[in-house]
């Protein structure tokens, strides 16, 4: 039977998590979330456990490294541990012209690519300035977005109850699953950003059900 106190009431609120970059800070999956991550902003000594893996940026932003653990690393900016997940050791430059086209005129890179459909991958943005990332959106899993240069800014949330925030070099946002947004950037600057996907998708199929099925936009 249903009750009608607050704490007995289900609550779910997807949100975007900003952090500057020059202060240390932990941020972990939340106890709700399907994927479970821990991502380390700023200067950390992180040890990697077997059967995890952790995705990271050299100390000057050019290169980003993919390693298996046990392994330590000294991480300068920010990485992102996955557990449970262990593919191939890789690395890759960060520079370099975009030439997969994307949606407003924007373009992608992938950095790491999925291994196999719907494993985590790594992926560059380029937002060209006075465009838009696309129409507001959502995901199904965490983005762990680093801004690699530009200004830009991030909108959160729907109509009435938009919030905006900007974006700068050095930030890391945090995407929740389903949470609305997009880009955009109005400050006559590219903005450039290195958004990790906690996990993927595999176009086509996560549409296919009954609720997506039966809807219908009405415009």
């Amino acid at each position: 039977m249903a009750s009608n106190t607050n704490h007995n009431q289900l609550v779910f609120q997807a949100k975007a998590h900003y952090f500057k970059g020059d202060i240390p800070v932990e941020f972990q999956a939340p106890d709700d979330q399907t994927y479970f991550f821990k991502t380390y902003i700023g200067k950390h000594k992180i040890s990697v456990e077997r059967g995890d893996c952790v995705y990271y940026f050299s100390s000057d932003a050019k290169w980003a490294h993919l390693q298996r653990g046990p392994v330590e690393v000294d991480s300068q900016i920010c990485a992102t541990v996955i557990r449970g997940y262990m593919p191939s050791e890789r690395q890759a430059s960060l520079s370099g012209t975009p030439l997969l086209p994307y949606i407003n005129g924007c373009s992608t890179r992938q950095i790491f690519a999925p291994p196999r459909l719907g494993d985590p991958t790594l992926q560059l943005l380029m937002i060209p300035a006075g465009s838009s990332e696309q129409a507001h959106h959502i995901h199904s899993t965490v983005r762990v977005v680093y801004v690699l240069q530009g200004r830009g800014m991030s909108i959160v949330g729907m109509p009435g109850t938009l919030d905006e925030t900007e974006l700068t070099p050095g930030m890391v946002c945090i995407l929740d699953p389903m949470c609305p947004h997009h880009f955009t950037t109005p400050f006559n600057e590219d903005l450039v950003v290195v958004p990790l996907h906690i996990f993927s998708s595999v176009p086509s199929l996560e549409t296919n059900h009954p609720m997506y099925n039966g809807t219908f936009i009405a415009k």
